[in-house]
C-alpha cells in the first residue's frame, strides 16, 4: 500500500466520520491489549482486511528478529473489527461474524470456547481476563442481541486458553438486548434497547453504575471504570471507583473515546481533534491533524489521522516517547456497513486510493462506506474534478446538498458528520 498524502485524498477523507472506537473492551478498526504481553492491531485499507500488528521497541510480533515493526500473520483471517484484552486480541470474523481471539505469546488462535466458535456476533468486547460479545449477524441491518461471556485465563509456562464459565453469567443480563457491550477488569456494561446501561461481573458493582436510564451512543472502558457519550448532548460521562475515575472535559461533544489504564482520549466532534482526561500530560496530544479512530493501551494512545489515514502514536507522559513506532501504513478509517445504497445514497469510491486492484475496502463487495447527499455548498470549482470520483452511480448533485458519511460504527448504528463540498452546478 502506497504511502499517499495528495490534497486528492485530503479531500476524500474529510467525508470520513470518526469510528467510535475503541478502548479497553471496546471494538473498532484499531485496537489494543494491554499489560506485559501488549501490542497494537489494525485493519488495514488494502481492501482484504488484513490485519496488521506491531509491539513495543519495534519489534515484530510475528517475527521478532525482522527489522520491521509490523506484519501480516499468515494465521489470522480477515476481521471486521478488533478489540483488546489483557496480552490477548479479539475480533470478528469478515466473512461469517464468528469470534476470533489471539495473543502473541505463543498462545496461539484457539482462545474461543468450542461452544461459542460457530456463533455470530455483531459485537465484542475484551476485558481483562474475559470477553462478551452480542448474538447476531456484524452485517445485519440491526445489530441487537443477547450477551455469551467466556474467560481467558493462563495455562501456565506464560500462556493463556479459553474457558467457559459461569463468572460472568447473570440471569437478570440473559433476559437484556443490548445494542452495544464493552469490558473491564472483572465486569462488563452494556447498552440496552429499551434506554440505560446495565453491568454485570465480580467487580461490576465497584464501577457505580446503577439506575442508569439515559442512553449512550457509544461507551468505552478502562480497567476499573466507564465512560459513555450521551445521544443527545454528545458529552461525557464516567463512571468508575473513587481513585480511578477520570473527569470529562465538560462542554465538548465527542464521537469517540477510547480508554488507557489512568486516562481517557476521545475525538471532538467539531474538529475531530484528540482530547484527553485523566492522569495525562495534555502536551503530547497531537494537534496537527483530526482522526477518524483511536485506540488506546496502558499509556500508549496511536489514531488513524483523517488527512492521510496513516497512524499516529502519542504516550500519557509527553517527556517519554511512545513505545510503540507504528507501521508506515494505510489503515481502514472506519467499519464497513451492510445493505445496498438507497434514494440519495452513493458508496465510497475505493479507487481514489490509487490502487488499481482496490473497488472496495472490505472483503464482502457489497459492504460499502456510504456517502448520503443532503445539502451541496455553493462556492467555487475547485472540487469539480473530484468530487463525481467520489461518488459512484452520481451523476449530478442537487444544489445545495451536503454530503455526509453513514457508516456503521461502535455503540451507534449511525453517526453522520456534515461537511461542506464546494464545486459549481
Amino acid at each position: 500500500m502506497h504511502f499517499l498524502t495528495s490534497s486528492l485524498l485530503f479531500s476524500i477523507l474529510l467525508l470520513l466520520s470518526p469510528s467510535a472506537v475503541s478502548g479497553f473492551g471496546s471494538m473498532g478498526p484499531i485496537s489494543a491489549s494491554f499489560g506485559l504481553n501488549s501490542f497494537f492491531c489494525a485493519i488495514d485499507a488494502s481492501g482484504k482486511q488484513d490485519v496488521v500488528c506491531w509491539a513495543k521497541n519495534i519489534s515484530s510480533i510475528s517475527s521478532p528478529s525482522s527489522s520491521s515493526n509490523s506484519a501480516y500473520f499468515s494465521s489470522i483471517p480477515a476481521m471486521a473489527a478488533l478489540c483488546g484484552g489483557d496480552g490477548f486480541l479479539c475480533s470478528i470474523l469478515a466473512n461469517t461474524s464468528q469470534p476470533f481471539c489471539w495473543a502473541s505469546n505463543g498462545s496461539g488462535t484457539d482462545l474461543v470456547p468450542s461452544v461459542f466458535k460457530s456463533t455470530a456476533y455483531s459485537h465484542i468486547a475484551a476485558g481483562k481476563s474475559h470477553v462478551c460479545a452480542i448474538r447476531g449477524s456484524y452485517y445485519s441491518d440491526h445489530d441487537w442481541g443477547t450477551v455469551d461471556c467466556w474467560e481467558i485465563v493462563s495455562s501456565g509456562n506464560n500462556s493463556l486458553k479459553s474457558v467457559q464459565s459461569s463468572v460472568f453469567y447473570d440471569e437478570n443480563v440473559s433476559n437484556h438486548v443490548f445494542e452495544n457491550v464493552v469490558s473491564g477488569e472483572g465486569f462488563s456494561c452494556g447498552g440496552v434497547r429499551e434506554g440505560g446501561v446495565v453491568c454485570w461481573g465480580p467487580e461490576s458493582g465497584s464501577v457505580g453504575v446503577f439506575n442508569v436510564t439515559d442512553s449512550f451512543k457509544v461507551l468505552a472502558s478502562g480497567r476499573g471504570s466507564l465512560c459513555g457519550i450521551l445521544e443527545v448532548s454528545g458529552e461525557v460521562r464516567c463512571w468508575g471507583k473513587n481513585d480511578s475515575i477520570p473527569i470529562p472535559p465538560a462542554g465538548i461533544r465527542f464521537v469517540s473515546l477510547s480508554a488507557g489504564a489512568n486516562h481517557f482520549c476521545g475525538i471532538r466532534e467539531d474538529n475531530h481533534g484528540a482530547e484527553c482526561w485523566g492522569s495525562y500530560n495534555f502536551s503530547s496530544v497531537p494537534k496537527i491533524s483530526g482522526f477518524v479512530a483511536i485506540a488506546s493501551s496502558d499509556f500508549t494512545t496511536c489514531g488513524i489521522r483523517e488527512n492521510d489515514l496513516v497512524l499516529d502514536c502519542w504516550f500519557a507522559n509527553a517527556s517519554s516517547r511512545p513505545d510503540y513506532d507504528p507501521p508506515l501504513e494505510l489503515f481502514s478509517p472506519g467499519l464497513c456497513s451492510p445493505g445496498p445504497c438507497r434514494v440519495g445514497e452513493f458508496a465510497f469510491n475505493a479507487s481514489i486510493l490509487n490502487e488499481p486492484d482496490l473497488t472496495s475496502l472490505c472483503v464482502m463487495k457489497d459492504l460499502r462506506y456510504v456517502l448520503l447527499v443532503v445539502q451541496i455548498v455553493l462556492q467555487d470549482s475547485s472540487c469539480l474534478v473530484h468530487v463525481p470520483k467520489m461518488l459512484i452511480g452520481c451523476a449530478r448533485l442537487a444544489l445545495f446538498a451536503r454530503i455526509v458519511l453513514v457508516g456503521k460504527f461502535v455503540g451507534s448504528n449511525h453517526i453522520q458528520r456534515s461537511i461542506g463540498i464546494s464545486f459549481l452546478n
